[in-house]
């Protein structure tokens, strides 16, 4: 084996083995935050966003999923609200995503940005196994009438919220921030100020599940600050692209991260087992095709047949091919009578006609032989053939 294919081998095994390892990894992560599918508004578990979504769509707001690129949100349009919540953002929303996310708060929209993952709201877990109750911390018209709102997360607001990317932002200032809400282990929700518009960050999302949105006042809150926001002309939308639901990118993003790892693994392993064949039985030789004779075809046909001591028949059978080939008589269906076979004679030629008249005495004698061999069918076949080919 030459080192180069050897390097190529090695270099295929460790891309296998590092999407194996990835694999595994996301596995366990999975495992350990649930199902993938907890906090979208298509799932109607107790931690999915369905009834929120529907419910907002049945008292009258405009209401659709967000499925495209953070980076493709119109900036140049108002009073829409954007609930981002839990995203994958060690996976799917990059610079120019979180960038265009600001943007388009700036420009006079809301993004609601809810996750206990602290690393996505700037915060610090905390070891909570019980419910709490978060007071209001300032008489803003979003909190009127919020008086019960019910803490689930371990995660607390303690840093000036930067997006989770290597990234500064100029316009995110630490006291533009103004928290909202906040229980006895540290704030809760907060809400940012940029240009015309808000960003809202929230690590509990529970407030916004199937289980949550019905209890206390977190209905109440979230119909505040929609109304006074998207008003009845906004648009309101869930984010599906940062949880790996997208579509409009390409079709390698309609899957999840687990299936495109496992379809990279088996196009690793189709390169390998390509290699692996081109090292044992070397490169593919193209077959050449050869046009398969009629002497080989009669030689064929003859052995057959003489098996079932049917030669006469083949005789029969290739007169019958020969005199519809000379006479072009296509429909020729059975052998004519002598007397006919004369007749028809006096139409050709005469330079061909003895040629003719020969080859077909001679298959007319093999017809009435009893003992045929393959030679004698095979030695009259090849003259009937270049009888035919002169014609």
């Amino acid at each position: 084996m030459r080192r180069r294919q050897i390097f190529w081998l090695i270099l295929f095994l460790v891309a296998l083995a590092w999407l194996t390892v990835l694999t595994v990894k996301h596995q366990e992560e999975t495992m350990i935050r649930n199902l993938p599918l907890i906090r979208t508004s298509y799932s109607a578990r107790p931690q999915g966003t369905k009834a929120l979504y529907r419910t907002l769509g049945e008292i009258g707001f405009k209401v659709d999923r967000w499925k495209r690129a953070w980076r493709q949100l119109d900036y140049r349009k108002r009073n829409r609200v954007l609930f981002v919540i839990e995203p994958l953002s060690s996976v799917f929303p990059k610079l120019d995503d979180w960038k265009r996310l600001i943007e388009f708060a700036e420009a006079g929209n809301l993004v609601w940005l809810s996750s206990e993952m602290s690393d996505t709201v700037a915060g610090e877990s905390k070891a909570i196994l019980t419910a709490y109750h978060a007071r209001p911390l300032l008489p803003a018209p979003w909190l009127k009438g919020v008086k019960r709102y019910i803490v689930k997360s371990g995660t607390r607001l303690t840093k000036p919220w930067q997006p989770p990317v290597q990234a500064t932002f100029t316009s995110l200032r630490p006291t533009k921030e103004v928290p909202l809400l906040s229980d006895r282990n540290g704030i809760v929700l907060k809400v940012i100020a940029l240009g015309r518009g808000y960003i809202i960050i929230d690590s509990n999302p529970y407030a916004l599940s199937n289980e949550g949105i019905g209890k206390g006042d977190h209905f109440r809150l979230v119909l505040n600050i929609v109304s006074s926001i998207a008003g009845q002309n906004g648009e309101i939308f869930f984010d599906e692209w940062g949880r790996g639901f997208g579509e409009g990118e390409h079709w390698w993003w309609a899957v999840t991260p687990e299936t495109r790892n496992a379809i990279l693994q088996l196009v690793v392993a189709g390169c390998l087992l390509i290699l692996a064949i081109s090292f044992r039985f070397g490169r593919p030789i193209a077959i050449v095709s050869r046009p398969f004779s009629r002497t080989a075809f009669v030689y064929g046909l003859a052995t057959l047949l003489r098996r079932g001591n049917t030669l006469q028949d083949a005789v029969k059978i290739l007169e019958l091919h020969f005199l519809r080939q000379v006479f072009s008589m296509p429909f020729l269906w059975q052998l004519p009578e002598s007397e006919k076979v004369e007749q028809m004679l006096l139409s050709l030629p005469a330079a061909k006609r003895g040629q003719v008249r020969r080859v077909w005495l001679w298959a007319e004698k093999l017809s009435r032989q009893r003992q045929l061999s393959e030679k004698e069918v095979l030695k009259w076949a090849k003259a009937m053939q270049e009888v035919i080919r002169k014609r």
